[in-house]
């Protein structure tokens, strides 16, 4: 089998002209899929595969993309991918384990919205004091006997 199609849209060339083999993969209650390989030898069970495999990668890679929002990574080498990879990954386990742990209705999501919006923000000591203050006046006004019964 070859590529047929030598001028798809805006008049490009296909320059891949080395045979290709046909794979039909049937799967379950979902419709045959057609796999277009240069591998001659493999079996095509192991082909199939490979490309559930790589499948699984490739849902993997989404799944970190939607909720660690690692949009694109900081560094080129393998070690720098794996460092921001896994530091993404303590980051999101960390929320969800206070999350569990506090039992916290509020989706992950909205966890880190708040995270991302707060987190570099400084407390403001005055207000902690002044509702400080205020629980130790309703404490001393709640003990104390009402002179009008």
């Amino acid at each position: 089998m070859r590529l047929a199609n030598k001028k798809p849209g805006a008049g490009r060339k296909i320059p891949y002209e080395l045979p290709l083999r046909r794979i039909e993969v049937a799967r379950e209650n979902k419709p045959l899929l057609v796999l277009a390989t240069n591998d001659m030898k493999s079996s095509a069970v192991n082909i199939a595969e490979r490309y559930r495999a790589r499948w699984q990668i490739e849902l993997f890679f989404k799944c970190i993309k939607q909720h660690l929002r690692i949009k694109s990574f900081l560094g080129k080498s393998e070690n720098a991918v794996r460092i921001q990879i896994l530091t993404a990954l303590i980051a999101y386990l960390l929320v969800a384990l206070y999350a569990k742990r506090h039992a916290l209705t509020k989706s992950l999501w909205m966890l880190f919205s708040e995270l991302r919006a707060t987190l570099f923000q400084r407390p403001n000591p005055a207000l902690d004091r002044d509702r400080h203050r205020r629980e130790q006046r309703s404490r001393f006004y709640s003990q104390q006997c009402p002179l009008f019964a």
